[in-house]
């Protein structure tokens, strides 16, 4: 009752700040590489928690004398993400962009750049974090269009070849490069460089990725490991569907 008393209003504005700061920290890092790092590290601090708990002297000796080392160590690896994180703030982006239908948008491209048999290759993230391939192209953190995906394709640019990273409504990296897979089974000539590197990427990720043969104007889908060409548009429009609304 006595900290009900003295609860203020100036304290709730305090907690509000917190939440919000905290909020925003798991944004930034929760489609990121480092998110697997922020885990290593609250393991690390429940087995320091655990250590002063049971009075374990040689670990909580340890953890005691690598403390301030550890805070540099995750300054140093945090850094892109504290530079996003105040570029965001000066640029007053914390709000996600509000642009059209993602699925829309990137069927409207597929159906364009099929027609025009200009090759391509649509990475949609789900869970796993598709950055470690971006970091190779160009970051863009632009709306995802289908005029900017036709933009990136149809032109002969230095993006051209390499593959688009989209997540949620945002077109976060072109140029990407993708790992390609080994697979040979079920292999043919109308299987080219951009369906191996997608068939790759489906091998090591969750993500869903749609491949434009530049020879026959075609659709494929790689997803899970596996490959099916020849995908009609209908059947590509209800995936993007599932994928977004999972």
């Amino acid at each position: 009752m006595a900290l009900l008393d003295s609860f203020r209003l100036l304290d709730l504005v305090d907690i509000a700040i917190i939440a919000v700061l905290l909020y925003q920290t798991y944004k930034i890092l929760v489609g990121s590489q480092a998110w697997n790092v922020v885990r290593g590290v609250m393991a690390l601090a429940g087995l320091w928690f655990l250590a002063s708990q049971l009075n374990l002297a040689a670990t909580k000796w340890i953890f005691d004398r690598a403390a301030p080392v550890a805070i540099l160590a995750v300054v140093v690896v945090f850094q892109p993400e504290l530079r996003a994180a105040l570029e965001r703030v000066g640029r007053g982006r914390f709000s996600r962009t509000v642009g059209g239908d993602p699925v829309q948008e990137i069927m409207s491209a597929v159906r364009e750049l099929a027609t025009q048999r200009a090759g391509a290759i649509i990475a949609v993230e789900r869970q796993t974090p598709l950055m470690e391939y971006g970091k190779i192209g160009t970051a863009l953190g632009a709306p995802v269009s289908s005029s900017l995906l036709q933009t990136i394709f149809v032109s002969k640019g230095p993006l051209h070849d390499g593959g688009v990273i989209v997540k949620d409504d945002i077109v976060t990296h072109a140029g990407a490069i993708f790992p390609l897979s080994d697979k040979h089974d079920g292999w043919s000539v109308k299987h080219g460089t951009r369906h191996r590197a997608a068939l790759g990427l489906s091998e090591v990720s969750d993500a869903l990725v749609i491949i434009i043969s530049e020879e026959r104007g075609t659709v494929s889908l790689a997803e899970n490991g596996v490959l099916k060409s020849d995908i009609a548009p209908a059947d590509v429009l209800k995936t993007l569907r599932e994928v977004y609304h999972q």
